[in-house]
């Protein structure tokens, strides 16, 4: 049977109190602060308990909120369910392939053992998966970002690490001309661009783990219907009608 996380981070099994991890994100940062982290060959890291039983106190699978992790990547060499509960029993949402990479929303311990909460980092479904399929990961410039990216706060206010011009254009029947970039930047690889198009136009478009996930919503469009590859070192993209070409190099600091 499923178990539900009522507002006080007990869980229950009367449906009527179920709240999502989130709603409670300072008590599951206290329990993330008992949590263990054992490094790997790999130079990443894997979740998992003292044999003894004793939990050491690590802040790493902590949420992003309280200084925790902001990524993992599914460590298992097969794929794994992503669950709608902390329960081995709960319904799968999704089927997570080895070596996916997640946006971290902080893990808990429940009887079953630890389970940390995760999404996508393109989106999709968000639900629990066991931390021992989990390991920190390293973005493009070497860094396992912890606490939440705040590139994004950072753009608003106009704080950019760097400054340039791109390849852009404003609609799809215009050919491309030059737009002014400014990018704050975060650990690793995420960074929001601020794209002046010639016309004073702008639009913010936001890169996580050196990888293009969305442009902000704008009257040209939501900014979720895009396309994107990166290639020779650039990132083709297109968010609704607008087309960009940015340097890699702009993005991710290395």
């Amino acid at each position: 049977m499923s178990r539900y996380l009522a507002a006080s981070c007990r869980w229950t099994d009367d449906p009527s109190a179920r709240s999502r991890a989130g709603s409670c994100k300072h008590a599951v940062g206290a329990m993330a602060a008992v949590f263990l982290l054992v490094m790997n060959t790999q130079g990443g890291a894997q979740v998992a308990l003292p044999p003894d039983g004793d939990i050491v106190g690590d802040g790493a699978l902590a949420s992003p909120e309280n200084g925790g992790l902001r990524r993992w990547r599914v460590s298992a060499g097969d794929p794994v369910a992503l669950r709608d509960d902390p329960d081995a029993g709960a319904p799968p949402l999704a089927t997570l392939e080895s070596d996916q990479i997640l946006t971290s929303h902080g893990c808990l311990r429940v009887e079953a053992g630890i389970w940390c909460e995760v999404q996508g980092i393109t989106g999709g479904p968000r639900g629990f998966v066991p931390a021992e399929h989990l390991a920190p990961v390293a973005g493009p410039d070497g860094i396992v970002a912890r606490g939440i990216d705040d590139s994004s706060r950072r753009a608003r206010r106009g704080d950019f690490d760097v400054s340039g011009e791109i390849a852009c254009a404003q609609d799809r029947h215009l050919p491309m001309a030059d737009c002014t970039a400014d990018v704050a930047r975060s650990s690793g690889g995420d960074a929001t661009v601020v794209a002046t198009f010639p016309n004073g136009f702008r639009r913010r478009l936001h890169f996580g783990h050196g990888m293009f996930l969305r442009g902000d919503a704008t009257m040209s469009g939501v900014g979720t219907d895009t396309a994107w590859r990166l290639e020779g070192g650039m990132h083709f993209i297109r968010v609704d009608d607008q087309r960009f070409e940015i340097p890699d190099a702009m993005i991710v600091a290395r």
